[in-house]
């Protein structure tokens, strides 16, 4: 058994070890791997100019109001490196009438959505823990009273959970998913999606796109895509066109 682990340590050790390179000073690393471009990439043109006009919007963006919250993390403000802003600034530039966010956590990314949302918007932001238990959450009853933030339990990559709020997702214009990154969760979520007729073609947006988790994800989609780390989330920022299939 010793023998097999110390096998097992030398193969995988370059690839999952956390350590940081000599000399350099982060909070936090995770594994990845550079990997040359796709051989036929899917056409992004209309996702590079909404890209563009969102990091244009995100640097106007101003969260002052949320940073002075109790418990809120620093890196709300920080951009790029972070997505919070290009959150804002895509929802600037989209107006979408309902957005679907997957995993609510602490709250950053729905109120950082939600202050930005034409008047007539509505985020929905689903989680399988009611965002009261969360410790360290931003959130509070108040962000809910206008109507245009709701919480939703459930897994929408579980078929029943998912039928039970399909009214709810063919209105969806922008869905930013910030799941498990399990490479599972995130196909079955897309199969599910394949079967909604959309009133209007969304715009999706993957979290974590660099984790070694999502990497075999990432490269397989196959639909328009864009690649906006450098404007987004350091561990990797994903921007896809829907196409119906």
């Amino acid at each position: 058994m010793r023998m097999l682990e110390r096998i097992k340590e030398r193969i995988n050790g370059p690839i999952v070890q956390h350590k940081r390179p000599e000399g350099v000073e982060a909070y936090w690393c995770l594994p990845t791997m550079a990997m040359e471009p796709e051989r036929t990439p899917r056409e992004n043109r209309a996702l590079m100019e909404m890209g563009l006009a969102a990091c244009r919007e995100a640097r106007e963006v101003d969260f002052a109001d949320l940073a002075g919250r109790p418990n809120c993390k620093r890196w709300l403000t920080v951009w790029p490196g972070e997505h919070y802003k290009l959150l804002a600034g895509l929802v600037k530039v989209l107006r979408p009438g309902v957005v679907i966010e997957v995993g609510t956590a602490e709250g950053l990314s729905a109120l950082a959505m939600k202050k930005y949302m034409p008047k007539e918007g509505k985020v929905v932001t689903f989680d399988i823990v009611p965002w009261e238990q969360i410790t360290d959450t931003l959130l509070a009853r108040e962000d809910f009273a206008d109507g245009r933030l709701e919480q939703r339990l459930g897994d929408l990559a579980d078929e029943k959970v998912f039928e039970a709020n399909r009214q709810l997702m063919e209105g969806a214009e922008f869905l930013f998913i910030d799941g498990p990154k399990d490479n599972d969760f995130e196909w079955r979520l897309l199969e599910q999606l394949k079967t909604v007729r959309f009133r209007r073609p969304p715009i999706l947006m993957f979290d974590d796109t660099k984790l070694w988790s999502m990497l075999k994800f990432w490269r397989e989609l196959r639909y328009p895509k864009l690649d906006l780390t450098s404007f987004g989330h350091s561990s990797g920022t994903g921007l896809v066109q829907w196409e119906q299939g």
